[in-house]
């Protein structure tokens, strides 16, 4: 019997929403139904609050190839080429269709898009809308996604497992296992195709740009599966989030204000990157991070300073409202005054192994965005190359399904399981998160060794340990959930980072004696 494709979408960000919507649009809804599972509301996703952009070799002076170059150089050469040329020979293309859609990009004087400069590029080449590129890219994504018949939007449906099958053909994904947080049912939801596209692993570190919801959620369903996971050890770090002394959330001073001109100093007053790498303060990410946090370990500081004076208050607040609201609400002045800055957790460069086109090594099982390990980050992530990935990879997706069309069978119904869904969070889960959260950021962080990684294990291993009785009882909640996904992804990084003896781009090895000192 033929019917129309049914698809899951666990994930609303940028990747999920252009997924969607290419799909539902080249289909329409008596051919496609495509059901969104949404975590949390919309502003509260990775793409909502990506500040930098959209990098695109536009510029006459640019080039495919040199955009390439930098992806690979950043990548500390471990990316898959094939998949960065692939990449980046569609981003002008992606632009082109962003402005089609409505959406509206910082101009020069010619009427072109302003390109600004950031880490790692050779040029400047980053597409931005002021400083809030991702949630410009989110709001036309958003019209059209909300306007779609085809699209079936539920909020507050936490995704817990992948519903997997034995066929006459092998393995295949069939649907996913969700707690609905509206009213505490557990359902068994099928679907001819599912699509993770769940965000990143920040919330695994005490401090990090990424909001509460990245907790790894897509990359440890697919572990527990059994599907591949490539480049876990590879955690960016950004050098520069406004320094509170709070834990959580911290708010990211984008590396665009560096490519207009600020420089970083230490805590003596000096340029911090001079002599230590020839692109000085817009060198790779990790290099900066590390920079600063040696700094921070010789000087016995929390932070050192972001110099923004060369561009004048007027300037700043300009170019970079956004961040200079958020600085100014916490008695900074960005442009007069100095700003603390520190490193913080920030994109996971790798993820569930997919192909070209986003498909896993699990038949039906699809990943795209940041919970997606491509290939095309390698050991560090090239600045405002993650837009784009997001941006391509589904429109590479929707393309392969337009032109492979099955004749689709019938799914089993939906299936409603109670569980008794707990309002109170147990007290010790907050000690579980702490345990985790020092792990980490002690021996999984900017600096790693052999011995410090075994000791993570040992501590994630404890934390397994303890959260498994909760889990046993079934008196779940959302931040029972979470923590067993953080456990896994955590688990998945520090395996990774052992494994990968040497030093290579965001994962450094104290223990490596080839290791330099940048």
């Amino acid at each position: 019997m033929n019917t129309r494709m049914e698809v899951i979408v666990v994930g609303a960000g940028i990747a999920g929403m252009a997924f969607a919507q290419g799909l539902a649009a080249a289909l329409g809804s008596r051919e496609v139904r495509i059901r969104m599972l949404m975590k949390a509301e919309l502003e509260d996703s990775s793409s909502s609050l990506a500040q930098g952009g959209l990098a695109a070799p536009l510029h006459r002076d640019d080039s495919v190839e040199q955009h390439v170059q930098d992806t690979m150089r950043t990548g500390g050469g471990r990316n898959d080429e094939a998949v960065v040329r692939a990449v980046v020979s569609e981003a002008p293309r992606v632009v082109e269709r962003l402005m089609a859609w409505g959406a509206e990009f910082d101009r020069d004087a010619t009427g072109r898009p302003a390109l600004a400069r950031e880490g790692g590029h050779g040029r400047a080449r980053v597409v931005h809308r002021a400083d809030s590129t991702g949630a410009e890219i989110v709001r036309v994504l958003h019209e059209h996604v909300v306007n779609n018949p085809a699209i079936v939007r539920s909020e507050r449906v936490r995704a817990i497992d992948l519903l997997v099958e034995d066929g006459p053909e092998g393995r295949r994904c069939s649907g996913i296992r969700a707690l609905d947080l509206n009213d505490g049912m557990l359902r068994e939801l099928h679907a001819h195709i599912v699509v993770l596209a769940t965000g990143g692993v920040g919330q695994v570190y005490s401090t990090t740009t990424n909001p509460v919801t990245a907790t790894g959620d897509g990359v440890a369903m697919a572990r527990r599966a059994g599907v591949p996971l490539r480049d876990m050890a590879f955690v960016q770090f950004h050098p520069t989030a406004l320094y509170t002394g709070a834990s959580g959330r911290a708010f990211l001073i984008s590396e665009a204000v560096r490519g207009a001109g600020a420089r970083l100093l230490d805590n003596d007053m000096r340029p911090l990157m001079d002599g230590v790498h020839s692109l000085r303060d817009l060198a790779p990410r990790n290099v900066v991070a590390r920079a600063i946090h040696r700094e921070m370990l010789r000087s016995g500081r929390s932070h050192v300073w972001l110099d923004a004076s060369g561009m004048g208050m007027a300037r700043f607040g300009q170019e970079f409202p956004a961040i200079g609201r958020w600085c100014e609400a916490h008695g900074i002045v960005p442009g007069r005054d100095l700003l603390p800055v520190a490193p913080a957790a920030h994109y996971l460069c790798g993820g569930i192994a997919t192909d070209l086109s986003g498909r896993t090594r699990l038949p039906g099982l699809w990943a795209m965005g940041e919970c997606a390990g491509t290939g095309l980050h390698g050991a560090d992530r090239l600045a405002s190359n993650s837009l784009l990935e997001a941006l391509v990879m589904p429109d590479r997706a929707v393309r392969l399904l337009v032109a492979s069309r099955n004749a689709w069978g019938a799914l089993p119904k939906d299936l409603d399981l109670e569980v008794r869904l707990s309002r109170q969070v147990p007290r010790d889960l907050y000690h579980l998160r702490q345990d985790l959260h020092h792990a980490m950021d002690t021996h999984v962080g900017l600096e790693r060794s052999a011995e410090g990684l075994n000791t993570a294990l040992r501590a994630i291993a404890r934390c397994e340990r303890h959260l498994r009785t909760l889990w046993g009882r079934r008196r779940w909640s959302a931040e029972v959930i979470d923590l067993r996904d953080m456990l896994a992804a955590a688990r998945a990084i520090t395996v990774a980072a052992l494994a990968e003896g040497a030093t290579a781009g965001t994962h450094y090895r104290s223990d490596d004696s080839a290791s330099s000192s940048a």
